[in-house]
């Protein structure tokens, strides 16, 4: 990612977004997708297991190639009739930041995807030790 790309995101993430309709719908999507990938490790059947251990590597790969915009920014820039990177949307590769300066916590985005990934590595590795630990049931 350029300079140019980090300092504008900079200056998006001091900005305060506006809120919308729109807005709170996606910004309720982000928020069951976080609470999705705390506490999805917690699942007690391990077909559920096994889905979010599929499924957290994916949102993963998906926000690191995607240059840290999650895909639910994208797809809100296309709902408001925008194109697929929108320097005008707020939250487009600074929503935890813009999260965390509300809350008066300061953190670069390097900081921020070290310790998601960090955090999402250790509940994937919990997901996987839950569901080799649970034994099915004889049939």
């Amino acid at each position: 990612m350029s300079v140019v790309e980090w300092s504008s995101r900079l200056v998006r993430a001091r900005r305060t977004p506006s809120w919308d309709r729109l807005g709170l719908l996606f910004l309720g999507v982000h928020i069951g997708i976080i609470l999705y990938v705390a506490f999805g490790w917690t699942a007690a059947s391990r077909e559920a297991l096994f889905a979010y251990l599929l499924i957290l590597p994916s949102i993963v790969l998906q926000w690191v190639l995607n240059g840290g915009v999650s895909l639910v920014n994208n797809i809100e820039n296309l709902a408001r009739g925008r194109s697929w990177n929108d320097p005008d949307n707020g939250f487009e590769g600074t929503f935890f930041q813009v999260f965390l300066k509300q809350l008066g916590i300061p953190a670069t985005q390097a900081q921020i995807t070290f310790i998601l990934c960090a955090l999402m590595l250790m509940f994937w590795v919990a997901a996987m030790s839950r569901m080799i630990l649970i034994i099915p049931p004889p049939v």
